[in-house]
């Protein structure tokens, strides 16, 4: 876990926004493919679920818009921007990329049970933390390094006074890891991921660096239809 202190206030000012959005269903999502840092794009139910994130942010004040430089991130950020009226950039920062996956990547799960099924015993006898490093994948430890500093890196761009909040479009598996990291493993449980087009606020205080994040909302899907949410409980990386 984190050692920062936890410092929640019910005071928002002079306090900054990050929303951290996980991209819409990809095409590799809708067919159980683990995809990492394999590229593929959203798929038309990812696409209506990045319009439909968009809409529900419109009228907030957004300061700036990130992304993972993936395809299925970018194109999210796009249309989310799109949707919410923000005219700046999206800009792509590497540190936001999913983990890479090693062998898994580019195979569903049954795939994979076919081609190794000793590989696939082994794998699910190991401690999560453990898991990665046997299928020559990037740890927690690697891919916190990168999206904390990220992260850190959008922060001091943006100050707090100009009023907006910044929009950060990342992954299921380097978000668990962060949200797990900071709040706990109970923040997203067993093998639970944010949710394709969910939503997460957090709230920083510049003036206490070392206070930890503020959990405003974690991963909501209430902005979604019935059929967006169904499609979002994709599972993996």
């Amino acid at each position: 876990m984190s050692e920062l202190t936890d410092c929640t206030s019910s005071d928002h000012t002079g306090k900054q926004e990050i929303i951290l959005i996980r991209h819409g269903q990809s095409t590799a999502n809708a067919s159980g493919v683990w995809q990492g840092q394999k590229d593929f794009p959203l798929s038309e139910v990812g696409r209506r679920q990045a319009v439909t994130a968009g809409r529900v942010l419109k009228g907030k004040r957004i300061s700036s818009v990130y992304a993972s430089p993936l395809e299925r991130a970018i194109e999210t950020a796009e249309i989310v921007a799109r949707e919410v009226g923000f005219s700046g950039e999206v800009i792509a920062l590497p540190g936001l990329t999913e983990r890479h996956g090693g062998i898994l990547e580019g195979h569903t799960w049954s795939e994979q049970e076919a081609r190794d099924p000793e590989f696939v015993k082994r794998f699910l006898t190991l401690p999560e933390e453990k898991r990665w490093a046997f299928a020559g994948a990037e740890t927690d430890e690697e891919i916190l390094a990168r999206f904390e500093k990220a992260f850190s890196d959008i922060r001091l761009l943006h100050p707090v006074d100009d009023g907006g909040a910044s929009v950060v479009i990342s992954h299921g598996g380097i978000m668990r890891a962060f949200l797990r990291e900071h709040f706990g493993p109970s923040v997203l449980p067993g093998s639970e991921r944010a949710p394709n087009a969910s939503i997460t606020r957090l709230l920083y205080d510049p003036a206490n660096p070392g206070c930890a994040p503020q959990l405003l909302e974690l991963a909501s899907k209430r902005h979604l239809s019935q059929e967006e949410e169904h499609q979002a409980q994709t599972r993996g990386e």
